[in-house]
């Protein structure tokens, strides 16, 4: 992958060489860096290199002032290298004759164009075509760019849209062009109209598009251009759309990185006047961006709020829920799984990315939700995404009521994706069963987040929980409130907690491994680390405690029972 950091109006060293006065130049070592960019020329014939050389300047010398100075030889290669000079033209013949094959081997170990001036060609003649080549350059991209400011203005201000700013610049640049979010999700899209109807235009789709950004985004050169702040251009291969190159410019709002204009060579390569003119296109389309996203989060705010009362049952009339979901542009019909995800170390992660004092923890954190709920959805367009305090809660649409492999699936993908987002984010999922429509919504969001909660006390290692996992805890999480449950849970373990909590806890522990060895003291004892006469022990002290034989088989379900309706009450 090769990536070249944008300068606007540039013309190189081998633009130079097609001049009539040095159409004629030798080239005598350093030909592969013939691609360097010159601003201007200028004589270089003062031993006092430190303060005369610049860079992207072109040098021209007669060899005097270090004929026969080898140190001064070799330091002004290394100056030149190190400042960025765009080369060295030599006229041999005076004081050198021939280059010191010290400085040859120099200069093309560091691809270091050095040229030899044609013979009767003198220095004034050089620099004026050469300045003028420049010069002229620098008049075409101006002008190019004003052209397209021109343009671009004119749509902006008359109220213009995003779609419509990206199908302008598309014409004007003559290639596909894409304006991404901070995120670098596509925002809008334009292809280039060409003028020959007979001319075919490639195909490409949205979700085509939307891979091609995600693509872009996982070589790192998207990652570059955020540290830097400045266009690149980039030629990349992927294995199925084969060779790509893209031009992307940042659009900046008061140093922030707001959005990108992204375009895709596919029909022509970009010039220097095209660069310069992306550069005016970022500051315009900055405004129509700003707009587009405020209005986004402002339906984003709307959809989360409509969909949490839904949700959280604070909506019920089906008359409103159906005209807000049709205003929103949000579909509820159809069956749906419905996810609580909570991320486990998100205290830790806002700590380790936003410094203290940089904002209040309770706005980092919402930032965060926000950000991800945003990465998600853009990624995974057909999920319904609600973001409260420190979790999301995920509605997945599913096919048939046989759906679990195709929900796990999404479920795997979703983390994939957070995973895109930070890989140092860590999170747990409670899922619930499917439902049909949006009357049964409340019900499936109470179960996932009871999964999740139940789940997580059970087994906190664990990272995905299902609702049809939990066994018996579906029909007690429904009689979790109610008076009875914890009446007979008091009934047959209450005696137990008027015991410190050590005590208390290690008893606990007990009977827990107790039953899940199916009553087996021996393998009990090897899965608490326990000798079996202290397993004995302490089962003969619960017994004497509660009262009860463990060797019935009615109250050994019941105490298995009890200590079950412990983990929800």
């Amino acid at each position: 992958m090769g990536i070249t950091e944008l300068r606007m109006m540039s013309v190189r060293v081998a633009d130079i060489l097609k001049l009539p006065t040095l159409k004629l130049a030798h080239i005598l070592v350093g030909s592969r860096g013939l691609g360097r960019e010159v601003e201007y020329v200028d004589v270089l014939e003062s031993p006092d290199i430190d303060v005369i050389i610049k860079p992207r300047v072109l040098y021209l010398t007669s060899g005097f002032v270090f004929r026969d100075n080898e140190r001064l030889q070799r330091l002004l290669l290394s100056r030149l290298q190190d400042t960025g000079a765009a080369g060295l033209i030599v006229e041999q013949g005076r004081y050198l004759t021939p280059l010191p094959q010290h400085m040859m081997e120099t200069a093309d170990r560091l691809r270091f164009p050095i040229i030899e001036l044609p013979h009767g060609a003198v220095f004034a003649d050089v620099i004026s075509e050469s300045l003028h080549a420049i010069f002229m350059q620098q008049g075409d991209a101006l002008r190019k760019s004003q052209e397209i400011q021109k343009r671009l203005t004119e749509v902006a201000v008359g109220g213009g849209s995003l779609r419509q700013i990206a199908q302008t610049l598309a014409n004007l640049v003559r290639n596909t062009v894409i304006v991404a979010d901070r995120a670098f999700s596509l925002l809008s899209f334009a292809f280039w109209e060409k003028e020959h109807k007979t001319a075919k235009r490639k195909a490409y789709v949205g979700t085509t598009l939307d891979q091609y950004l995600y693509n872009l985004e996982k070589t790192g050169f998207i990652n570059r251009i955020r540290q830097t702040k400045k266009a690149s251009r980039v030629e990349v291969l992927f294995s199925k759309q084969g060779e790509q190159a893209w031009v992307v410019v940042p659009i900046i709002i008061n140093g922030d990185i707001l959005g990108y204009i992204a375009v895709l060579e596919d029909y022509h390569r970009l010039h220097e006047a095209d660069w310069a003119a992306l550069e005016q296109a970022a500051t315009i389309t900055a405004i129509a961006v700003y707009k587009e996203m405020t209005e986004s989060e402002v339906l984003r705010r709307q959809r989360n709020d409509f969909l949490l009362q839904v949700l959280e049952g604070r909506l019920t009339a089906e008359d409103l829920i159906l005209e807000q979901a049709k205003h929103l542009h949000v579909t509820l019909e159809g069956k749906w799984a419905v996810w609580q995800m909570e991320f486990t170390n998100l205290e830790a992660y806002c700590r380790d990315h936003f410094p203290e004092g940089s904002q209040a923890e309770g706005d980092v954190t919402a930032k965060v939700m926000r950000m991800i709920a945003t990465h998600l959805a853009d990624k995974q367009r057909d999920l319904l995404i609600v973001s409260k305090e420190k979790r999301l809660t995920i509605l997945c649409p599913a096919k048939d009521w046989l759906a679990k492999d195709e929900v796990m699936q999404r479920v795997a993908e979703v983390r994939q994706e957070i995973t895109h987002f930070s890989p140092e984010l860590t999170s747990a999922i409670g899922i619930s069963r499917l439902c049909d429509g949006h009357q049964k919504l409340a019900q499936a969001y109470r179960e996932a987040r009871e999964t999740l909660a139940i789940g997580r006390k059970l087994d906190a290692a664990r990272e995905i929980y299902s609702f049809a996992d939990l066994g018996v805890y579906q029909i007690l999480m429904k009689f979790k409130d109610h008076p009875d449950m914890k009446e007979y849970y008091q009934s047959i373990l209450g005696k137990l907690d008027q015991l410190d909590a050590a005590t208390r806890g290690d008893l606990l522990k007990t009977l827990e491994a107790y039953f899940s060895a199916n009553a087996n003291i021996y393998k009990a004892a090897q899965n608490l680390y326990l000798h079996r006469n202290s397993m004995k022990y302490r089962l003969e002290r619960i017994k004497e405690m509660l009262g009860v034989d463990l060797d019935e088989p009615e109250i050994r379900f019941n105490v298995q029972l009890a200590l079950k309706m412990r983990h929800l009450l």
